[in-house]
């Protein structure tokens, strides 16, 4: 009796403490989550889901539970109740997440642990810009990171990318990049297969690369599997491309006024009459037919071969999910970009003159989990990439195409014509002596090329938990092989341009005088291979004991790359961390890396890279208590380290195995008889000790966030002292005889700072908004660079930024007054007229030489860089814009965009602002913006390298803007979707600067495909 009377006590406790909860889930926009799982934690099956009002009613058993609520592509996050009868859970993105673990070298550590200097963007981010190279999409979206496109041309429209500046001149000072730990190209990745981009910028985040990791490092991060259900994404982009500048050339009446002014400015015969000058005026106006057309052409090449717009689009599908056995991730992705040069070519197969470049992209990531500590990881990665085009030359720095263009006069001779060629008839190509290369006849009758990459990256990892050993010991090996296949075929035939010589027989083709001939295409092939075999081996403790939190790695690692059949290229080393945590408030970490390569001698090749820091996370000392409430972070951090660069370029040549002799041959060295015979002479002498460039740097950083997320920032401080940085020897003497290889004599400092800060706000239940705001600012100067003691101060490069400008100093124009100085300065590239430019005569010998240029203007590199981002989403309707700027840069544009008729060539509406003869002195000072006019090499003396023309290449632009409308989730259940989201983005769009439309700003000048605007419609779809 009494047992029974217990046991119906003990339950009415129990039914007593059980109750009922009711609540209701959320998303960040306030849409309510249907499907949402809601548990009771401790328990395995006490739990319920969310209605279709993102309603849920759970019985527990204890009125203080604690709630688990998890959802596919949410946090998951407990609740408790103390006591509550109804709560509403307010859901957080993954990708928030993912912000809370940042992937550091060779690892992953929580942000809040962080103490090195390093920016993460997530794969929402990128998206938000339409461009396809994901080089292009980070600009301005990573603090201390400067991007530079010279080129918009299809499929080589790749970016220049310098972390916190450039603190070498013995390299072109680009980080290493690491695609899933593993150094492989990123910029044509599909942007919607990366998770995550980490940038390291101090030596407490790139020691562990050692020799490698001086100018920073790049880390991406592919998307995996996760445990939910499989969820299938499509997204589909449509955009139109065209150029951030047009062209500003004269037409032919315009410009052959000029001409003849620039003519008599030089005492040079006069080319047009009057009446010439006015049936150009016509053939501008379109009133001229026939003869008299062909005679007084008014060519725009640029209209004659450019489109105003092309078109590009990118398709892209993807299925993420797992269980608890298996996480997969794969994707496929076809992009098409089309160029804006017109399809001109005459090939009866068919062959587009018109660039274009198609890219198809796999990938597939796999995690089996063999068993409770064993887990199996396998990355493939494949693209192939195909590029078509015309038979002229392309590259960054220089097309062909647009160089034509810019350089051949609209005046001279008709684009084409028809004409009697025996009993047939037949188009031929205008041409003349100086312009016999018709960029029109050479789209049409040149030739073209195909070009293939096919590109296969693999990793296959190994993940072994030893806790059975001992708690938080784990090990670690992978091993990565990535072939690239390269294969061009290249058609090309020469080709007849004509000139008009008989007037009278101007219809048939004996009236003309021929340059070259039509011939037949003739094929060329060239191909290459590379293979890359990379291996690590990795041992990770991490383990807490109390208030004590310790992590520890030691890495192996061996990385084998081969060109074709040279000898492979070799890194080798070991990799360590160590870092030590105390009751969340004070943290250290030790980074090194111990590794060599095979540029330097045997024995010393190893270097030794270690890095220092330490972090005190303030806000959660005891006596900060008090401001909990307003301040929820506050974290300072500082570092020292030390990391090499064994990257060498001198004078642009790549250099390689300098403690090796250098000996070539050279015929009639020498007279046996009457005979001339062969010897061989020492083309270099060796650098025994060569070595890497070795960088210290230092770092101070504060993070903060206040008013529960209303304002969080970051704050860094950083100076680097290179060292031992690769360059010619300057003070040996001729008399030596041999050419000494480079040594390690240059040093340089390289300073500045960064400012992150971002705003995220909700007003009221449906309105939300954010706004960010970087600002880098990173100056170097050369310390040594092995220069002549008695060398010229204003001549020395020590004291200057790396890639300073160098050139004469310009005071203006030259004046009739200066020219009836007798102590004016003579200068040695020409006559001097007033009007010309009058430059400084830096060492009073009264003459104007080479020896007057000094340092002008500021380096190609800016030193300022900054971005702000403005965001906002309401009921589904999404709308960001960015704006991306650069200050402190100089820009010196080639000449067909800045020079009046050089090398007899065109002119531009701002050679309309000359130095004019027609005008008083006064009024010349006061309004010409350009020196006099000269004709051809005249010109010499305005055309040299100078601060007139020195450019400041400053620039803001709407980088990125993007409205986008995200369906309610009610109307796209019903068609078995469960998001649907339409946008619109563009790129590029407006830019302001100080040019008055000579070119883009970002470019190096007019000489090559121009950067590209784009407009985007696209859709995403899941299910």
């Amino acid at each position: 009796m009494l047992l029974a009377f217990a046991f119906l006590l003990t339950g009415q406790m129990l039914f007593a403490q059980s109750k009922q909860v009711t609540g209701v889930v959320k998303d960040a926009t306030g849409e309510t989550v249907i499907g949402a799982s809601v548990l009771e934690k401790g328990t395995t099956n006490n739990g319920t889901i969310t209605d279709f009002d993102g309603n849920f009613k759970l019985t527990v058993g204890n009125p203080n539970a604690t709630l688990q609520i998890s959802f596919v592509g949410y946090q998951t996050q407990e609740v408790s109740l103390n006591g509550k009868n109804s709560i509403v859970v307010t859901l957080k993105e993954d990708s928030e997440m993912l912000e809370e673990v940042v992937v550091v070298g060779y690892g992953a550590q929580k942000k809040e642990s962080v103490v090195g200097a390093i920016s993460q963007v997530s794969s929402k981010e990128l998206l938000q810009s339409p461009a396809a190279n994901v080089s292009q999409a980070i600009a301005g979206k990573i603090s201390g990171v400067i991007t530079s496109q010279t080129s918009g041309a299809p499929g080589s429209d790749d970016t220049q990318i310098y972390i916190r500046g450039r603190a070498t001149f013995a390299g072109d000072a680009q980080p290493l990049v690491l695609v899933d730990g593993v150094e492989r190209e990123f910029s044509q990745i599909a942007p919607d297969d990366i998770e995550t981009i980490s940038v390291l910028k101090d030596a407490s985040a790139t020691a562990v690369y050692g020799v490698r990791g001086a100018n920073g490092v790049m880390l991406i991060t592919t998307k995996r599997g996760r445990e939910q259900k499989p969820e299938v994404s499509l997204t589909a982009n449509w955009q139109i491309q065209s150029p951030t500048r047009t062209d500003t050339y004269l037409n032919s009446y315009q410009s052959v006024n000029l001409l003849e002014e620039a003519l008599a400015n030089d005492g040079l015969p006069s080319q047009f009459s009057a009446s010439d000058l006015e049936m150009y005026r016509k053939s501008c106006a379109g009133e001229l037919s026939g003869l008299d057309a062909m005679l007084y052409p008014n060519v725009n090449w640029y209209d004659e071969v450019l489109k105003s717009s092309s078109p590009a689009q990118r398709y892209n599908v993807s299925v993420r999910g797992g269980t608890k056995r298996m996480r997969y991730y794969a994707s496929g992705e076809l992009y098409d970009q089309k160029g804006l040069i017109k399809n001109l070519s005459n090939d009866k197969y068919g062959n587009s003159s018109s660039p274009s470049f198609r890219r198809y992209a796999f990938r597939a990531n796999m995690d089996l989990f063999l068993t409770k500590d064993l887990t199996f990881s396998v990355n493939f990665g494949t693209r192939f990439e195909e590029r078509k085009g015309s038979n002229t030359t392309e590259s960054a720095n220089y097309s062909q195409i647009f160089y034509e263009m810019n350089h051949t006069p609209g005046w001279l001779f008709p684009v084409s014509t028809v004409v009697q060629n025996g009993e047939k008839q037949e188009t031929i190509y205008g041409g003349s002596s100086q312009y016999q290369k018709n960029i029109v006849a050479s789209l049409a009758k040149g030739g073209y090329y195909k070009a293939t990459n096919t590109i296969n990256e693999t990793n296959f990892i190994l993940d072994y938990k030893m806790d059975w050993l001992t708690e938080g010991l784990s090990v670690k090996g992978m091993a990565s092989f990535d072939y690239d296949s390269y294969d061009k075929t290249l058609y090309g035939a020469s080709f007849a341009t004509y000139e008009l010589n008989n007037r009278d027989d101007f219809g048939n083709i004996d009236a003309y005088n021929r340059f070259n001939t039509d011939g037949e295409l003739a094929g060329s092939k060239d191909s290459y291979t590379i293979y890359k075999l990379y291996m690590e081996a990795q041992i990770n403790y991490a383990r807490k004991f109390g208030k004590h939190d310790v992590t520890a790695m030691a890495l192996y690692n061996q990385n084998d790359y081969r060109y074709r059949a040279d000898l492979a290229k070799r890194y080798q080393g070991l990799v360590g961390r160590a870092t030590y945590g105390y009751d969340d408030r004070y943290l250290a970490e030790v980074n090194f890396g111990y590794n060599g390569s095979e540029n330097f001698m045997k024995g010393k090749r190893f270097g030794f890279f270690p890095a220092f820091s330490l972090g005190w996370r303030i806000s959660n000392e005891s006596f900060m208590e008090n401001t909990k409430d307003w301040l929820n972070n506050l974290k300072l951090r500082a570092s020292y380290g030390e990391v090499g660069n064994d990257v060498y370029t001198v004078n642009g040549v790549a250099q390689r195995f300098l403690y090796e002799e250098k000996w070539s041959q050279i015929s009639n060295d020498y007279m046996f008889g009457t005979s001339g015979q062969s010897g061989i002479y020492e083309t270099q002498y060796p650098n025994y000790a060569v070595t890497w460039e070795r960088a210290h740097k230092y770092n101070v950083g504060l993070e903060f966030g206040l008013w529960n997320g209303l304002l969080n920032g970051n704050i860094d401080l950083f100076h680097e002292k290179r060292n031992d940085i690769l360059t010619n020897y300057l003070t040996r003497p001729e008399w030596v005889g041999v050419t000494m290889a480079a040594g390690n004599l240059g040093e340089t400092v390289n300073s500045g700072f960064e400012i992150e800060l971002k705003h995220n706000n909700r007003i009221g239940k449906d309105f939300q908004y954010n706004v960010g705001l970087t600002f880098s600012h990173a100056k170097n100067e050369i310390k040594n660079m092995d220069e002549p003691a008695l060398k010229t101060d204003y001549r020395k490069r020590e004291g200057h930024p790396i890639g300073q400008y160098y050139g004469l100093v310009c005071d203006g124009f030259v004046t009739a007054a200066d020219l009836a100085d007798p102590n004016f300065p003579t200068s040695t590239f020409g006559n001097v007229q007033v009007g010309d430019l009058k430059y400084r005569d830096m060492n009073k010998d009264g003459f104007i030489d080479e020896r007057d240029e000094t340092f002008i203007g500021y380096s190609d590199v800016p030193e300022n860089t900054y971005a702000l981002t403005l965001g906002c989403n309401y009921k589904g309707i999404g709308f960001s814009v960015m704006f991306q700027g650069v200050d402190h840069v100089s820009r010196y544009y080639d000449a067909e965009a800045m020079y009046a008729f050089v090398s007899g060539g065109k002119v531009k509406e701002h050679h309309l602002d000359r130095w004019n003869p027609a005008k008083s002195e006064s009024e010349n000072l006061a309004s010409a913006k350009y020196p006099l006019l000269h004709y051809d090499s005249y010109g010499d003396h305005n055309q040299r390298q100078n601060s007139f023309f020195l450019k400041n290449g400053a620039f803001m632009r709407l980088k990125n803007i993007e409205l986008s409308y995200t369906l309610p989730t009610q109307w796209v259940e019903k068609v078995g979707m469960s998001d649907c989201r339409l946008y619109v983005n563009g790129n590029n769009l407006i830019t302001w600067d100080h040019l008055d439309d000579l070119c883009d700003p970002e470019s190096n000048g007019s000489n090559r495909y121009p950067i590209m605007k784009t407009v985007n419609f696209g859709v995403n779809i899941k299910f």
